[in-house]
């Protein structure tokens, strides 16, 4: 008669020298400390941020120094390129972009001073941004290298969709959409640093899931405030999962967000996931028409060139 007292693991082991296969058997004690290990993060994350103890991603030396500089009353292309040039990489990623079919005009630029020419002053601004986060999905532990790669996936995905559908939509900045949809996900950054401590947890992905679902907004509005961004930005990250958000005031960069996830979501699992498309408050107030998830696999086909261009600008 089996033990009530256990539970079964479905690993199976094999015991070469006596040619036999074993069932690993997790008592409750062991099931009880793995939801401890759960529980135990949630609250040492929650304590240190609360204390202002949480380590918190920072944001790029370069993202600051051309940040101050466009509140400089007298700044112009000219100094924001000098500032820009002491980047090699974002200084290549930003003549890039002034000559990708987003943005380029009758005949190429080759220099970063007539790249910000081009692009202009806020767009130049943003675009420095978002090319300045990637560093922070870069990690050298063997243990968050996948976690983070597969988030950066991500992040592009919805990133270039929110692009593409704010410039469908209208009366978003297509640049700040992109920053939106790159920085949805960017507690998750925080949460995944903080649980090397807990080695346990980052391999046991249900896990790992359940904590990041129930931190990754607050931590990321915390983030992008402490970064002195937008209080849309903020909200985009600390919402940008709540699929029935409904509120009173105009279309905002958090519904935008939410519906490109969901597009982001289709002919994968996690669609099935998710309420239906024509459920979601987001949509009626984006008013892009009657979108079922047919229909939003139209609007995509149409528009995948452009969402692959702005895939490939931020993958450059």
């Amino acid at each position: 008669m089996d033990n009530p007292g256990k539970k079964l693991n479905p690993k199976i082991l094999s015991d070469q020298g006596n040619a036999f296969t074993a069932t690993v058997i997790v008592s409750d004690d062991e099931v009880s400390t793995h939801l401890a290990t759960e529980d135990q993060l949630k609250q040492c994350l929650m304590k240190e941020l609360e204390r202002d103890r949480l380590v918190l991603p920072s944001l790029p030396d370069i993202a600051i120094r051309v940040g101050r500089e466009m509140n400089e009353e007298n700044t112009n292309a000219h100094k924001l390129a000098n500032i820009i040039q002491t980047d090699p990489v974002i200084t290549a990623k930003l003549i890039r972009a002034a000559n990708s079919p987003l943005y380029a005009g009758a005949s190429p630029v080759d220099s970063c001073n007539a790249a910000v020419v081009r692009l202009g002053a806020n767009t130049t601004h943003n675009l420095v941004l978002t090319f300045a986060l990637r560093e922070l999905f870069i990690t050298q532990s063997p243990l968050l290298k996948t976690h983070m790669q597969q988030l950066w996936k991500h992040s592009v995905k919805v990133s270039a969709i929110c692009y593409v559908l704010a410039k469908i939509v209208g009366g978003f900045n297509p640049e700040q959409a992109l920053l939106a949809g790159l920085l949805h996900d960017i507690g998750v950054v925080a949460i995944l640093n903080y649980t090397k401590r807990f080695p346990a947890v980052l391999e046991d992905e249900a896990t790992l899931n359940k904590v990041i679902l129930d931190l990754r907004g607050v931590i990321g509005g915390r983030i992008l405030r402490s970064w002195n961004f937008l209080d849309d930005l903020a909200t985009a990250a600390e919402e940008a999962e709540d699929w029935l958000r409904d509120h009173t005031e105009a279309a905002d960069y958090a519904d935008l967000v939410v519906i490109a996830q969901l597009h982001s979501f289709i002919g994968t699992r996690k669609m099935h996931d998710c309420p239906p498309l024509d459920n979601i408050p987001a949509l009626a107030k984006l008013n892009i028409g009657e979108l079922t998830p047919k229909m939003s696999m139209k609007i995509l086909d149409k528009a995948e060139a452009k969402i692959n261009r702005a895939e490939a600008l931020l993958n450059s």
